[in-house]
């Protein structure tokens, strides 16, 4: 694979004096896909996985091969999709990535969605949001994507239920997953199955099945009901 090849041109680097950069130093492409985002995300959630890991796990996929890699914590990691546009990893039992590609007009302008999403059968599933110019610079989140109130889950113009779902749910956790591309988002209230069947079964009826946010070429902005 490359890495074995970039090994031996080290070793014969190291013989003749010549330095050979390594992946972790190579320039980002002109067009970035979504395995180049991948790849080189500084982030802390994909330091289980060392740069070389997860060229190893791209160079495996590519072959269609099952690789499950093993990651900082003891655990293995798996590719689950790859495309220009799109990569979803598992990453470990309760944890996913996926990575979106968008397309800027500027250099300083979001180029990577990134939607890792935290959950277990004893933890709604909830998912942080970040964004990426084209030299993997991360972007200050509220700029491009303001989360939604409680109340936006919900169809209801009665104070009384209003006030209801905003005792019963103070704390709400949302899964968002990309839906047809990087474009749109699909938001989904978590937090029913952990409030308890009694207090939920009050304010479910008024419970949507989701939301979705559509990128306007600058932002994220919820789409209305009637907008469906």
């Amino acid at each position: 694979m490359k890495r074995n090849l970039m090994k031996i041109l080290g070793t014969m680097a190291l013989l003749v004096g010549v330095v050979v950069p390594s992946f972790a130093s190579r320039e980002l492409p002109d067009t970035l896909r979504a395995r180049d985002v991948f790849a080189n995300l500084p982030v802390k959630t994909l330091d289980i996985l060392s740069h070389n890991t997860r060229l190893d796990m791209l160079d495996y996929y590519d072959l269609d091969s099952i690789y499950q890699a093993r990651n900082g914590m003891e655990g293995v990691s798996e590719l689950v999709k790859v495309s220009p546009d799109y990569l979803k990893v598992s990453l470990t039992p309760v944890s996913t990535m996926e990575i979106g590609m968008l397309k800027p007009k500027k250099g300083n302008e979001p180029a990577a969605v990134v939607l890792y999403t935290v959950g277990a059968d004893s933890q709604a599933e909830d998912t942080e949001v970040s964004f990426f110019d084209s030299d993997l610079k991360e972007l200050p989140r509220e700029k491009y994507l303001e989360y939604p109130d409680v109340l936006d889950f919900f169809n209801t113009n009665d104070k009384n239920i209003k006030e209801l779902i905003e005792d019963l749910v103070p704390f709400p956790t949302m899964r968002l997953t990309f839906l047809n591309g990087a474009e749109k988002l699909q938001g989904v209230l978590t937090v029913g199955e952990f409030m308890g069947e009694e207090n939920f079964d009050k304010i479910k009826s008024y419970l949507k099945p989701d939301l979705t946010f559509v990128w306007d070429g600058k932002k994220y902005k919820l789409r209305q009901e009637k907008d469906h």
